[in-house]
């Protein structure tokens, strides 16, 4: 049985902005688009070279679920313009939310990272 301690509260007072109920959903997208929009940085500057490098240091790397084919090849499975717009949604939380300009010109221009 999952019991809550009191005191973790009062030592995140002085941080919490708002307190709000958050769905399972929110608790992915809170994890998953910092992960992609990193990696959208990492193949956008440079330090990998294609997209299934990315991907594949994720998986070999982090432990990123094989059966999703990187952080990249989800954005595909969902749509780039999809995960734009969902990445908006979450922009009040800060830079690591924020996606970039090539990143947005992709999602206008309906251009995939894979294919």
């Amino acid at each position: 049985k999952k019991v809550t301690d009191p005191q973790a509260y009062e030592v995140l007072k002085p941080i919490v902005v708002e307190q709000r109920e958050v769905t399972d959903e929110d608790i992915v997208n809170f994890m998953m688009i910092p992960l992609c929009l990193e990696t959208v940085r990492c193949l956008e500057d440079g330090i990998v070279e294609t997209a299934a490098e990315a991907d594949m240091g994720l998986i070999y790397g982090i432990g990123f679920p094989p059966f999703r084919g990187g952080a990249l090849r989800y954005l595909d499975s969902i749509g780039v313009a999809e995960f734009v717009a969902l990445a908006d949604k979450y922009a009040e939380l800060g830079a690591l939310y924020h996606p970039t300009a090539k990143l947005r010109e992709m999602a206008k221009n309906g251009q995939k990272f894979f294919g």
